[in-house]
């Protein structure tokens, strides 16, 4: 018999058997979350906030892909694809959320 957990199933507690992908994806999910606590460390720190201003100041706020008001940084090769030009100021760019966002799932498309 296979182990089983308590869960809700139509407003009704029931005990399932668990999930066997599960398992496969453990050590997946152990490496993905120790990454994302690197990258959200390295957004907070003041490294990344000074380097993200000089970045908006040299651009004059102003979005390298679209023109508009920029809020934020992006690197143009991501830190995903390349850790260590994280803070170099030439993979910098001055950008508005909206094209920060669209960047972003076109690259989490295309890997």
């Amino acid at each position: 018999m296979k182990p089983q957990r308590l869960t809700m199933t139509n407003g009704r507690r029931t005990m399932v058997e668990y999930d066997s992908r599960s398992e496969e994806y453990q050590s997946y999910n152990r490496n993905r979350w120790k990454y994302d606590r690197d990258v959200k460390r390295f957004y907070n720190s003041k490294a990344w906030r000074e380097t993200s201003k000089i970045v908006l100041l040299k651009a004059n706020y102003v979005c390298a892909m679209c023109g508009g008001e920029a809020t934020m940084t992006d690197h143009i090769i991501s830190v995903k694809q390349d850790w260590s030009k994280r803070l170099d100021i030439d993979n910098l760019q001055a950008s508005c959320k909206a094209c920060n966002d669209a960047k972003a799932l076109r690259e989490k498309y295309s890997y």
